[in-house]
């Protein structure tokens, strides 16, 4: 339990760690109607994560019934996201600042984000929240430990609940403060956009060399035992 449990909460806070993640949250909360879209973009955040986690606990109890290498094929995708973070990481060094108006994922989602209904909020948060290729690749990794641990349906369904609540903590934490404060969070949420906006590529910088460091270290470790 424990060592499944560890290496759930590891993933899961690698998940949450998303500088996009944040900002498209703190977007949709300086909309003109911040609580309704607030709880509809929470809303379709966790739905899209946990549309994600059965999906991983499908395929990562295939894994377990199929294949007998299977924690070989986890410890060799932890090696290749790890290394992928890291490269991403370093070259995001050298990279000159994307205009606003240069297009891809991250800026159509943003720009989408401006002026929302909270059904379109609703769905592209579960867009967000199903993840692109890192958030999916961590999530099916979280789910085949909770596979491989074979604790029980209690336990597993535990371990499940504290990955969705882990990997959504940066929307609901604002939402929850918007929920609570209403207008007075305005400030917060101002200079909080201001300080992401201005630290983009710094962040991206560390958090893609440090999440792909300890996931090379934990797929080294695990691969030595």
């Amino acid at each position: 339990m424990i060592d499944a449990g560890g290496h759930v909460l590891f993933f899961a806070l690698a998940a949450a760690a998303s500088p996009l993640t944040l900002t498209a949250t703190l977007v949709v909360l300086r909309s003109r109607h911040p609580r309704t879209n607030g709880i509809a973009f929470l809303s379709g955040f966790l739905f899209g994560t946990t549309i994600a986690c059965g999906l991983g606990l499908v395929i990562g109890q295939a894994a377990v019934d199929r294949l007998d290498s299977h924690e070989t094929v986890e410890e060799v995708l932890t090696l290749l996201l790890g290394a992928a973070l890291l490269v991403a990481g370093l070259r995001a060094r050298h990279a000159p600042p994307r205009p606003q108006s240069q297009g891809g994922r991250a800026n159509a989602i943003l720009t989408g984000l401006g002026n929302v209904r909270p059904a379109a909020a609703f769905s592209m948060a579960g867009l967000l929240g199903f993840g692109g290729p890192k958030r999916l690749v961590l999530t099916f990794l979280a789910m085949a430990s909770v596979s491989d641990g074979g604790l029980g349906d209690v336990a597993d369904l535990t371990l499940v609940v504290v990955y969705v609540a882990v990997a959504t903590v940066l929307v609901s934490v604002p939402v929850g403060i918007v929920i609570v404060a209403g207008e007075r969070a305005a400030g917060l949420l101002a200079r909080g956009h201001s300080w992401l906006t201005g630290h983009e590529t710094w962040l991206r910088v560390w958090l893609s060399a440090g999440i792909g460091v300890a996931l090379l270290v934990d797929g080294l470790v695990r691969l030595v035992r």
